[in-house]
């Protein structure tokens, strides 16, 4: 079992390392390094650090596609492992796996195919989700299933604490996976139930609706960190509301109001059905502050409406 690795994100890091502990990982595939911050300065993947430290050939291409296919075919890899890599395969590429390709997605497919499956999680107010290895096929995140595994959620568990503990858990219950699918102790099964997809998000998803719930409005802060950051504005500019303490029943006439401060909690804003307990924030081009800190410079916040 030589296996090609395509990655990119920090997720797939070590599910990479540990992989590479227990089989022969003959190419990572993964992006090219990208310009970065304001010099724009190229840099690479969190996989590309890794392979580079394992000293495992990489490839980055742009596209796969012409003497791509031809370079990759040379390095003799007769398994595909994709884990957050950010291409498309075509019929070209995956033909070219004896041993099969395969793909690791942080949910229990059929639910939340696509790109944003963790983000989603959180926004529809999950308690439980899953990590499911199943089998690469030209239709999105379609392909029969090798193994699930039950993953479950925080009260107030965020898009980044929940990515963490994907890439942890990922990678023992990957080489678990693949070490029975090389002794041939695997068997694939359909997908049943009903299928959902996921959009990527864009800044503009971030901006929040004080006629919500707090519920709600409590699912898209969390969803959204660390990125887009869900905001509301603060007179002229934009704040970013970066940490949810909790969610209260407490119900006030004024949605957006910031109502009042409590001691070691947060900063208490009404929603249309209860209350939501805010304890970072970020006001436009400033540090992300505790809300004690933040009170500190912004105390005319209190009885300001925001949206």
């Amino acid at each position: 079992m030589r296996i090609l690795f395509a990655g990119t994100a920090e997720i797939g890091v070590q599910t990479l390392r540990e992989l590479s502990k227990n089989f022969e990982i003959g190419l990572v595939l993964t992006n090219p390094d990208r310009p970065k911050g304001r010099s724009k300065k190229l840099v690479p993947s969190p996989i590309k650090e890794e392979a580079t430290a394992l000293n495992i050939p990489i490839l980055q291409p742009e596209r796969l596609r012409g003497d791509v296919l031809k370079e990759v075919a040379s390095y003799n890899c007769d398994v595909l492992i994709c884990f957050a890599y950010g291409k498309i395969f075509g019929p070209k590429f995956l033909s070219m796996f004896s041993g099969g390709c395969y793909n690791i997605h942080p949910s229990r497919l059929p639910q939340f195919r696509g790109s944003s499956p963790i983000q989603y999680a959180i926004l529809k107010n999950l308690r439980q989700t899953a990590i499911t290895i199943q089998k690469l096929s030209l239709e999105v995140d379609s392909g029969d299933i090798l193994a699930v595994k039950d993953l479950d959620l925080e009260e107030n568990e965020t898009t980044l604490s929940l990515t963490n503990k994907v890439a942890t858990l990922s990678a023992p219950f990957a080489v678990d996976t693949f070490l029975k699918l090389k002794n041939g102790e695997i068997t694939f099964v359909p997908q049943t139930g009903e299928i959902s997809y996921t959009e990527q998000f864009k800044k503009e998803d971030a901006f929040i609706d004080w006629n919500k719930s707090a519920s709600e409005i409590s699912a898209q802060i969390r969803a959204f960190i660390p990125w887009p950051k869900a905001c509301t504005m603060y007179g002229d500019k934009v704040l970013f509301l970066t940490g949810v303490n909790s969610v209260i029943e407490d119900t006030f006439d004024t949605p957006g109001l910031v109502v009042e401060k409590r001691k070691k909690q947060g900063i208490v804003i009404a929603c249309r059905e209860g209350s939501i307990i805010i304890d970072r924030l970020q006001l436009q081009g400033k540090k992300e502050l505790d809300f004690t800190s933040f009170l500190n410079g912004n105390s005319k916040i209190i009885s300001t409406k925001l949206g």
